[in-house]
């Protein structure tokens, strides 16, 4: 018997299919004439999600006509009308902003005072309960070569409240290519899918700059944002007498609505260099590159995208394994009104490496808010013929 997620699927599927407006999108740089990838992109009517590729290029399947919103950290906020699209390849340039022309804003409290209230209240607005509708995908390297690809698409229900959020993970495709080996534990590879969405909403990335001794660690500063002026950014960087794997901080928040409204963080190489001595012949997690963007429609606040990069060393049979993980999510759409489920439909695995195959579309093409580069599809396939071949 066909089971209630089965059916759900088939029916958005057949009224997406019956309503959809393909657009190809191309976003560069106005100065350069260069691809911008990353850039979120949003249709302003249906609330949908995309991202740019590293080709700056996204398609677009909109249910209904819409203008779009283009929005990255390096690049002025850019709204572009549906009538204006109507080539085959439309191309969107972006203005660059420069960072020297950022101003230091000098304020009576704390930086780290008010990241505190950020988080606070934007914990409290994110909307709970929402159904996050998301694709999901992964990259794996070992020793700098791709060996492994998996992605989805996924429905987060999203439950509980602020101090307490949960969600019901429900898997409506997914495929998986490559090989991976069985020594290394399958636990490090990848994110918790059971809690990722968890950890987005409670902040979690953000704790190690909220404690009273990271302001004898970190630099803190408030400045202006020059892609949006609504908008105002607290720089956060380690200092350089203090020692330790530190990632810099970027908290985009919104000074009107008082919420958080993109975070980012990357471990300098400089530090990457002391995490190769300090972790050489262990197997310990790092978080090399992290991004939450987030948005509000409508009164809506939700996660909008995210990109994790994790990386760690092994060492094996005496010899030293560097293994990467590449995580993106796009929330292609989302809708407060959560649908019925059966609980065995619930996914409870960490991650979708050892979930069988289960693919109805294109939906890497059609669906996913993020199209695949020329580069990706190329490893991709590879991947499945080594993957077939064995």
């Amino acid at each position: 018997m066909i089971n209630k997620l089965i059916l759900l699927f088939f029916f958005t599927l057949q009224i997406a299919v019956a309503q959809n407006l393909d657009i190809i999108i191309i976003v560069k740089d106005f100065e350069t004439d260069l691809p911008i990838d990353e850039v979120t992109i949003t249709a302003i009517k249906t609330k949908q999600g995309f991202l740019t590729n590293a080709e700056g290029k996204a398609i677009l399947h909109l249910t209904k006509p819409s203008d779009l919103e283009f929005v990255h950290s390096s690049y002025r906020t850019y709204i572009v009308k549906f009538s204006t699209l109507n080539k085959k390849e439309n191309v969107v340039y972006l203005e660059p902003v420069t960072q020297q022309l950022e101003e230091v804003i000098l304020t009576r409290e704390h930086p780290q005072e008010i990241l505190k209230q950020l988080v606070e209240k934007s914990k409290s607005q994110l909307t709970i309960p929402i159904n996050l509708k998301i694709y999901l995908r992964e990259f794996y390297k070992k020793n700098d070569k791709m060996v492994y690809f998996n992605d989805g698409l996924l429905n987060f229900q999203v439950l509980g409240n602020v101090k307490n959020v949960k969600s019901d993970i429900l898997v409506e495709q997914n495929r998986a290519v490559g090989l991976l080996d069985a020594d290394i534990d399958a636990n490090l590879l990848g994110y918790d899918l059971n809690n990722i969405i968890e950890n987005y909403y409670q902040f979690n990335y953000l704790d190690e700059v909220l404690t009273n001794r990271a302001k004898k660690n970190y630099d803190f500063q408030v400045k202006t944002y020059l892609p949006n002026d609504a908008y105002l950014r607290i720089r956060i960087v380690p200092l350089d007498e203090v020692k330790g794997i530190l990632s810099e901080f970027n908290v985009v928040y919104d000074t009107e609505k008082r919420l958080i409204m993109e975070i980012t963080s990357v471990v300098t190489p400089s530090r990457l260099d002391e995490w190769k001595a300090a972790f050489l012949s262990s197997s310990k997690v790092f978080k090399l590159e992290f991004r939450n963007v987030f948005r509000m429609e409508d009164g809506i606040y939700y996660l909008a995208n995210s990109k994790e990069v994790i990386g760690f060393e092994k060492k094996y049979k005496k010899q030293n394994r560097r293994i990467e993980v590449r995580n993106h999510m796009v929330v292609t759409n989302f809708d407060k009104k959560l649908f019925e489920y059966d609980s065995h439909n619930i996914f409870k695995d960490k991650s979708l490496i050892n979930k069988k195959t289960m693919v109805f579309s294109n939906y890497w093409d059609n669906d996913s808010g993020l199209l695949a580069t020329a580069e990706e599809k190329a490893v991709i396939d590879y991947l499945s013929k080594t993957d077939d071949s064995d």
